[in-house]
């Protein structure tokens, strides 16, 4: 499976935050599913955003992985919230 990013999209996460990401492309591949990454330092974020320093990326939703099951794997270190049209996952400790 691929992981893509959106046209536009920079920066590089956190050593802690980029495992959970290598830890979430495991779970699609589970399932067959590219990863679609669409902000990581980039964009308009609220002032106590985890996205400028890195700890915080949004991905596309796909309809097979839920937030929950990303929650799950990912564990209590990680907020998986569901904004509606991607997720929004940050590194939380």
């Amino acid at each position: 499976m691929s992981t893509w990013y959106k046209e536009g999209c920079c920066g590089e996460l956190q050593p802690e935050a980029a495992e959970g990401l290598r830890m979430v492309c495991k779970l699609f591949a589970k399932f067959n599913q590219d990863v679609f990454i669409t902000s990581i330092r980039d964009g308009s974020h609220s002032p106590s955003s985890f996205h400028p320093s890195g700890r915080a990326w949004d991905m596309r939703t796909n309809g097979t992985v839920t937030s929950q099951m990303i929650q799950d794997y990912l564990g209590d270190t990680f907020d998986v919230v569901d904004e509606g049209n991607h997720y929004h996952i940050e590194y939380d400790v």
